[in-house]
Parts: C-alpha cells; sequence; structure tokens
C-alpha cells in the first residue's frame, strides 16, 4: 500500500537563520527535485521551499521513510549547514495528516499571516517545476488539485482574505476612509522597499489620479515609478511636490526624519495651509511627529495602523473555522479517492482469476456446449458472464469501502481461493502511471493582489 510522508521546517518551529540556510533558491529546486526523485523508495515527490519553510512530501511503497530521511538530504543538500542538527525544527507526518497540512499550507491556514495569498502560487509554481522533473504521477497529481481546490474554496467562501493585516494594506485603506473617493487624489510615495512597492500597488488599484515616487537613489527609484506607473522625483523637490500632494506616505529606511517641522511649514506656507494627511508607516519614523501640532497637518503613525491590523487579524482567526472545515472536505474527498483507487489492482486480478476460472470451466464442457445450437451456446456463455458478475459484485462493493487493502487482500485470497502464486501488483506498478490530465482551479494570474508580506 501507498505511504503518503510530509516533512518540513517553517517559522513556527525554527529561527530564521535556520530558514534561510536550507531555503532553496529557485535555480536549484530542479535539481534538488531530481536528486529526491532518485532515491530508491521514492515513487513520487513534491519539494516546497518559501522565506518561510521548506517542506518535502514523498510517496513512497509499503514503509515511511523516517524523520532521519528527510534530514539527511536536506543536510545533503545544503553543505552550508555544517553539521547543524535539523531534527529539533523538524515536524514529520504520515498519510491523511500529511495531505491535511499540505491543503492548510496552500490554503493559507499556516501562513506567518493567515490568509495571505502568495503561498497558493508558490505551491503551484512547486508543482510544475516538480511536474517538468518526472517526480509526479497520479497521487500528487490529485493532492495538488485537492489543495488548489481548497485554496479557492477558502478565499471565495470565507472572508479570510478580505480583511486587511499588513499595514501598507491599512494605510491604504486609511487613505479611502478619509477622502472616500481616490480618483482625484494625488499621493507622495517616500521610499523603494518592499512596504512602499506594496503601497504603491494598492494605491494605483484604488485608481488615484497621480503617484509621485521619491527615493534617495534615483537609479531603483526610476525602474520602480515606471513599473507602478508613478512619475519619479528627486529627495532635492521635496518641499515642491509637498505644495502639490494630497496625502503623504513615508516607508524608508532613513535614519533621521525626512519631513521635520521647518520643512513641513514653509510646505503648507506654499500649499495655503490645504489639509494635508500624512501617514508614517516606516520604522525608525520618517516624519518628525510635532508635525502633528501644526494648523491642518494629520498624522498617523504605524502605531496607529496596528490596532486595525490586530483587529482584522482576530476576524481572520474567527473564519479559520470556515476555513479548516472546508479543508476536511477536500481531505475527505482525497482519502476517497486514494481508498477506491488502492482497490483497483485487487479487483483486477480477482477478475482475471474468476475468468480464468469461467473459461477453464467452459473448456472442459466444450463438447457439450459445442453440440447446442450456436444461438443457444450464445446464450449459455452470457448466463456464466452475468452469473459471475452478479456473484462479484459484492465483493466489489466491500473492497471500494475497505480502509486497509493489505487485509482486504488477504481477505479476497481467502474466499475466493486465489492460488498463492498468483502476481500482486505492486505500488511502483500503480503509482508510475502518467499523470492524470492536470486541471487547475485557477492560473497563476488570476491569483488575488497580495495585499500581505509573501510566504
Amino acid at each position: 500500500m501507498i505511504k503518503i510522508t510530509l516533512a518540513g521546517v517553517n517559522h513556527k518551529t525554527a529561527p530564521v537563520d535556520i530558514r534561510e540556510r536550507i531555503a532553496y533558491p529557485k535555480e536549484h529546486l530542479a535539481p534538488a527535485v531530481r536528486a529526491l526523485s532518485n532515491e530508491e523508495t521514492v515513487l513520487e515527490c513534491l519539494l516546497l521551499s518559501t522565506c518561510n519553510r521548506v517542506e518535502i512530501l514523498t510517496i513512497t511503497s509499503n514503509i515511511h521513510p523516517s524523520p532521519d530521511f528527510f534530514t539527511e538530504f536536506l543536510s545533503r543538500t545544503h553543505p552550508s549547514l555544517n553539521g547543524v542538527s535539523l531534527r529539533p525544527h523538524l515536524y514529520y507526518k504520515t498519510d491523511t495528516e500529511a495531505v491535511e497540512h499540505l491543503f492548510s499550507v496552500t490554503a493559507s491556514l499556516d501562513s506567518m499571516v493567515v490568509g495571505e495569498p502568495q503561498i497558493t502560487g508558490q505551491v503551484k509554481e512547486s508543482f510544475e517545476i516538480c511536474r517538468k522533473e518526472s517526480s509526479v504521477g497520479p497521487y500528487l497529481n490529485q493532492i495538488f488539485q485537492r489543495a488548489v481546490s481548497a485554496a479557492k474554496r477558502v478565499r471565495s467562501e470565507t472572508a479570510i482574505s478580505h480583511l486587511p493585516v499588513s499595514i501598507s494594506y491599512a494605510a491604504c485603506q486609511l487613505a479611502r476612509k478619509i477622502f472616500q473617493e481616490m480618483s482625484n487624489k494625488s499621493v507622495l510615495l517616500l521610499g523603494g522597499g518592499e512596504m512602499a512597492q506594496l503601497t504603491a500597488r494598492h494605491m494605483k488599484k484604488m485608481g488615484v489620479r497621480s503617484l509621485i515616487l521619491m527615493t534617495r537613489d534615483p537609479s531603483r527609484g526610476e525602474p520602480l515609478a515606471a513599473e507602478y506607473e508613478a512619475t519619479y522625483a528627486p529627495m532635492s523637490r521635496l518641499e515642491e511636490f509637498l505644495a502639490e500632494a494630497d496625502m503623504v506616505v513615508c516607508s524608508t529606511g532613513a535614519e533621521t526624519y525626512l519631513l521635520t517641522v521647518p520643512v513641513m511649514e514653509s510646505a503648507m506656507e506654499r500649499r495655503g495651509f490645504r489639509p494635508l494627511f500624512l501617514i508614517d508607516i516606516a520604522v525608525p519614523r520618517n516624519i518628525d511627529p510635532e508635525i502633528s501640532k501644526l494648523s491642518n497637518t494629520f498624522l498617523y503613525n504605524i502605531d496607529d495602523l496596528r490596532s486595525v491590523v490586530s483587529a482584522n487579524q482576530k476576524e481572520r482567526e474567527m473564519e479559520t473555522f470556515a476555513a479548516r472545515e472546508i479543508v476536511h472536505q477536500e481531505v475527505s474527498q482525497f482519502e476517497k479517492w486514494r481508498a477506491e483507487r488502492s482497490t483497483v489492482p485487487l479487483i483486477q486480478s480477482l477478475r482475471q482469476h474468476t475468468e480464468a476460472l469461467r473459461l477453464s470451466e467452459i473448456e472442459r464442457f466444450s463438447r457439450t456446449l459445442d453440440a447446442l445450437p450456436e444461438e443457444s451456446r450464445k446464450q449459455v456463455l452470457l448466463l456464466t458472464q452475468s452469473l459471475m458478475n452478479k456473484m462479484l459484485h459484492p465483493a466489489y462493493q466491500a473492497l471500494r469501502s475497505s480502509s486497509n487493502v493489505d487485509e482486504a487482500w488477504e481477505w479476497i485470497t481467502r474466499c475466493y481461493g486465489l492460488p498463492p502464486d498468483i502476481v500482486r501488483p505492486t505500488v511502483a506498478d500503480r503509482t508510475r502511471e502518467a499523470p492524470e490530465k492536470l486541471v487547475l482551479d485557477s492560473p497563476l494570474s488570476d491569483l488575488p493582489l497580495p495585499g500581505e508580506q509573501p510566504c
């Protein structure tokens, strides 16, 4: 009987320095998959590597690979570990528990930020690499399709991914609450890091009239501005654009204030003291908090946004109850498929054995049958086939509902008198078939716009 085994290390079990050292760069993933699939006991395998987890799922024959199998493989493919023990950080799951874990990962229920959408795309990309390396067979194909189906249902049937739980997204939601309509607003964005880029992406999605991007390094800022259809401006023009913007969002790595009280006083005078909203999501802060005391300046910092994020995170956690029920349903469907598939070789062997008996009896009575008229002879042969099918049907039904294929095999052998030398199909025979047709629930391009940190 086939065995499903999953082992891995993630943000819950290992510190970041360990996760960094065992992560597979994209260009190293395919060679690692090839090495894993060449292991003698491995029939199919999937290797998932993100910034917050490395997980290996294997399909094997008769026995589960031990935890040492996985730690040794990870150490062998990461020479930089230099004898670091991974065992204390490794989680190890088998069969239904392993499948349920992968489904939960794909549906973003095991992520650092529950509900983040990037992980589904990362699982799809890993599966595609494994498929190209011929490490995917019918079992992994079915597991993958069910996992993606669970993720899609979680996104569409729950609100788990609809509540902003990243600071950058919360900043954009605050902007929408302040202005209601963003299509006639100008936003000045200071910074070119990941938080700034997520903010730019969300602002463009909300349809702002103009987005001005400022960075200290033009060689970095100009390409980013082009990517997000923004206007690039150097920091030397900061006061000029402060006079024109409706909102300023700061997210740089600067160690000092970029917006000081004197700079803002000058800018407010140039803009005729029209209200200006400022959101500082940088740590350390980019905007002097004393600016909030100036007339018509409204300053929000990262702590103001964290309360929104915290409340939304709690609501997401409540949605996980419904999401986990969806995962359980998809796991049950997979287990039903698995049980039915594992009985097919037994049914085929039983069918072949009884058919051989039927033909043997027909041969024994061939003289009698040959003496019958042609039509009567055909009717007798149809009768033997019908009788055999009716007698075997209850056995087929019992086999399909059996949870233990090995016990079912012994039961069939005893009840139907199968000869001891009958060839029993091996797991390798059953799993090295051509993969069934792959049908993705949604292409990578259909994944929702990222609202959180990846992984």
